[in-house]
């Protein structure tokens, strides 16, 4: 597991430089103000993925556990049924928040997004880490090519929108290529998988509260302070540095160490999960420490690589940068509380995590702070996730 873990740092630490010199090359093409409100509609793209996100973790668990045709079955009819749902919802929202953008936007992404993600999850639940290693290089080099290609033909927003759909066909293709997924499905009652729809429930609600406060930061920017200035150094900047180390040193936990954790907890050999857990802690205080000098150099590299107008956001950035290694941890022990089936728990934290973000910009708003008090909300809100997901995993890996 520790290969893959590193394969998978090194392809995302990729995947994260190629996006962030693909942003940093809109920040010059595109008007700051143009560029931020595009991203926050991207958001409300990913607020509507959130809904499918459950399915992963539950697919995984099934198909260690269970007759996986008779899962598949409901997954495909559930999955889109509730595509359905999503769609309404999301055209009314859209509507709401009043974007200038053509109303098929919203409609084609939202499509091809679910449908990338439909299959992705079904990769994952066959544990094909080969692919899963390269889903992401694939749509991010997708996305960058796509780009060029329609900029001849549309103008950037619109070369922006068709190079989304692109990256998702790629993601999609590519999958179909080199996985082994079947589609052999056997119809069965709801009893019989009761313990599937459960989990993907709760895990699905936690997925959604994790990423909504997340998603709604930009937009929370946006309706709330009215500040474009903020939002697009917000977006292009701090979330493109910050999620980006992100998804290379968390979502690997994530993604590769949740099946084996899962593994390791159905025959009960917690004190390997001990072992795995002793290495990690120590990883992550050298981390903490590497980020906090790293911050005293975040000003002098964004003045190189953004903008001049862009440089100020040093200040959001360094706010976010020491939290990183307890986002981490998080996700290691949310791992292994929902390897214990009690996703419930994992949804809670995630809720917690919403709620504290959701009042403390409030009151932070109330108090007639500027735009940039986001990042503190950001702050108490994985902080407060943190501590809470230490606590359930005490009581369950004991």
């Amino acid at each position: 597991m520790k290969k893959l873990l590193l394969s998978s740092s090194f392809i995302t630490i990729v995947v994260m430089g190629i996006n962030f010199l693909f942003k940093i090359y809109l920040s010059y093409k595109i008007p700051k103000d143009e560029i931020g409100v595009f991203y926050t509609f991207m958001d409300l793209i990913s607020i509507g993925i959130m809904f499918f996100s459950g399915y992963k973790d539950s697919l995984i668990r099934a198909y260690d556990k269970e007759n996986f045709e008779k899962v598949l079955f409901w997954y495909i009819y559930s999955f889109w049924f509730l595509f359905g749902f999503i769609l309404i919802g999301e055209v009314i929202y859209y509507h709401i928040l009043d974007f200038k953008y053509p109303l098929y936007f919203l409609v084609l992404l939202l499509f091809f997004n679910a449908l990338m993600v439909f299959i992705s999850y079904l990769n994952a639940s066959y544990k094909v880490y080969k692919v899963m290693l390269f889903e992401n290089f694939v749509m991010a080099v997708g996305l960058v090519i796509s780009f060029f290609l329609f900029s001849f033909f549309f103008q950037n927003i619109y070369s922006l929108f068709f190079a989304f759909l692109s990256s998702y066909f790629f993601r999609m293709t590519y999958i179909f290529f080199f996985s082994p997924i079947k589609w052999d499905r056997v119809r069965s009652s709801f009893s019989e998988v009761k313990e599937f729809f459960t989990n993907t429930l709760y895990s699905g609600a936690m997925y959604f509260f994790s990423g909504l406060f997340i998603s709604m930061s930009g937009i929370v920017l946006l309706k709330l302070f009215d500040d474009s200035t903020v939002l697009a150094e917000y977006q292009v900047v701090v979330r493109s540095i910050f999620f980006s180390l992100v998804a290379v040193f968390v979502f690997p936990l994530n993604t590769f160490t949740f099946p084996q954790i899962s593994k390791l907890i159905t025959n009960q050999e917690y004190h390997e999960i001990k072992r795995i857990e002793d290495q990690l802690v120590k990883y992550l205080v050298l981390f903490f420490i590497i980020l906090l000098v790293g911050s005293l150099f975040t000003k002098m590299v964004i003045g190189w690589v953004f903008p001049i107008e862009y440089q100020e956001s040093y200040k959001m950035l360094n706010m976010l940068l020491p939290l990183l290694p307890f986002i981490a941890y998080t996700t290691f022990a949310l791992n292994i509380i929902k390897a214990f089936d009690r996703f419930d728990l994992a949804l809670y934290v995630r809720v917690v995590g919403s709620v504290v973000f959701f009042v403390s910009i409030y009151i932070f708003y109330l108090l007639q702070a500027d735009a940039t008090v986001i990042v503190y909300s950001l702050d108490l809100s994985f902080v407060s996730m943190f501590l809470v997901a230490l606590f359930y995993k005490k009581g369950l890996l004991v």
